[in-house]
């Protein structure tokens, strides 16, 4: 269910930020009125389209009701009176694309530099999508296009942001679908609407299993290797192919063991079991199948941090360096997101070990040596030592610039824990389309910048910025 707060019809949540505002963005407020009204979709097109319209707004969804929605799409894609066309990336209507191909007269625009897809559909296509879904695809296309075009006009390029962090940025966002909560499942919920905000992500996860696909390296016996990353995919195409919000079973029966569906869980221990799980079925198929395929785990969330203890009598020096994917901060000592930071990495004197070489005190400090792209912070709220309590002190965290290492980060989610030890309930904060969103199980609603930094944040996923 996607819900619409009223402060999103003034743009109050457009965001002042160097990406292009041109890419389409569901759920915004419509920035170009077609020259046809909405409310006259039905008498500027065929009466067939009429009974057929009648007859979709009658029925209750189902398989019968998509059918009928694809014709009514190849009817009105006839309507000879649109004067204007629009550019619509595939990935908006992708079960739609049999028709638009077969019937539009130019059936896409293919843009080289990024290889993405964009669909041509008329005006009363484009009314038809924004009366039925109370949304609509942004226009795109920075001409008009008219049926009387030449050859040189069907290849005009449309607007493309040249500015995120990634090529694929843009490509892999995914629909604003919620997950229905049948049990204790609001941690995995929030976990996975988080990862799936993650556009690198999702793309690595294609690539990776229709790869593996196409080479004949996944057949029925080989699946059980890759069972955590195929879940993860057909996850993903679940949600590009669902208008309403889905059931989360594979992942559910392969967690099972470790996360009991009549308990309560902890959302930062299963996105570690998740993203672990990924990660060894990587490195396992390329071992048994003598492969080298890219292990993406490690390229987008894996950072590098030395420890280094020293002795402050004969300065003997001990280093370690170690992978992290996800550092845990203590709260106790801090008000914000960049204290917390600081307070992990700053110097201690070690009370319970001495130098191995003169039995003097020794520091320990930390190092950052290896930065991810995508950084997660996980706030040490719950503790049980010396007695178990949740501590729900306020910690003020940026959206658009975290200083971490050399670069500079901005926020891309935040998942947020409300209850106490015993019960509470997970929810989670995810831009995508340049918008903040509010991912509560089956709800899924727009929300303000304002409202985002308001959260008492348990993990934070920041995304680096490549040219800051």
């Amino acid at each position: 269910m996607i819900i619409f707060d009223s402060q999103m019809k003034n743009n109050e949540n457009i965001e002042d930020e160097s990406e292009d505002k041109q890419l389409y963005v569901p759920l915004f407020p419509m920035r170009k009125k077609p020259s046809i009204g909405s409310s006259q979709i039905s008498s500027q097109s065929t009466s067939q389209s009429t009974q057929m319209l009648t007859q979709y707004r009658s029925m209750q969804d189902s398989n019968e009701k998509r059918e009928l929605e694809a014709a009514i799409i190849k009817e009105l894609m006839k309507d000879k009176r649109s004067s204007e066309f629009y550019a619509v990336q595939e990935n908006w209507i992708s079960q739609y694309k049999l028709y638009l191909y077969q019937n539009g007269e130019r059936p896409g625009i293919l843009d080289n530099n990024n290889c993405t897809q964009y669909i041509i559909v008329n005006e009363a296509v484009w009314i038809f999508f924004k009366q039925e879904y109370k949304a609509h695809p942004d226009i795109i296309c920075k001409q008009k296009h008219s049926r009387n075009n030449d050859k040189r006009s069907k290849t005009v390029e449309p607007t493309i942001n040249r500015q995120t962090a990634s090529n694929t940025q843009s490509n892999y966002e995914l629909p604003l679908i919620g997950m229905k909560n049948d049990s204790y499942y609001c941690y995995m919920h929030s976990g996975l609407q988080s990862l799936l905000s993650i556009a690198d992500l999702n793309y690595f996860i294609i690539k990776y299993i229709q790869r593996i696909s196409k080479q004949q390296l996944l057949d029925k016996k080989k699946q059980n290797i890759v069972s955590f990353t195929k879940a993860y995919f057909d996850l993903i195409d679940q949600i590009k192919a669902s208008t309403v919000p889905i059931k989360i079973n594979t992942i559910k029966t392969l967690i099972i063991n470790q996360f009991h569906p009549k308990n309560q869980h902890d959302c930062h221990e299963f996105l570690l079991y998740l993203l672990g799980h990924i990660e060894d079925e990587i490195l396992n198929f390329n071992k048994d199948n003598k492969s080298a395929y890219i292990n993406f785990v490690e390229q987008i969330f894996k950072g590098k941090l030395q420890t280094n203890i020293i002795c402050q009598l004969c300065k003997n020096k001990i280093k370690q360096v170690e992978p992290f994917l996800t550092l845990s901060l203590a709260i106790s000592q801090s008000k914000t997101l960049e204290s917390c930071l600081d307070e992990f990495l700053k110097e201690e004197t070690l009370k319970d070990y001495k130098c191995i070489k003169c039995q003097s005190s020794c520091v320990k400090s930390l190092q950052i040596v290896s930065i991810p792209q995508i950084l997660v912070l996980h706030l040490k709220r719950f503790q049980f030592l010396p007695q178990c309590h949740k501590n729900n002190k306020a910690i003020t965290y940026p959206i658009d610039i975290l200083n971490f290492g050399n670069k500079t980060y901005r926020l891309r989610a935040v998942i947020v824990h409300t209850g106490n030890l015993q019960s509470g309930h997970y929810f989670t904060f995810a831009k995508r389309y340049h918008q903040w969103f509010l991912f509560n199980d089956e709800t899924v609603k727009a929300v303000t910048k304002k409202q985002v930094l308001m959260q008492a944040a348990y993990i934070l996923f920041y995304q680096i910025n490549e040219n800051p």
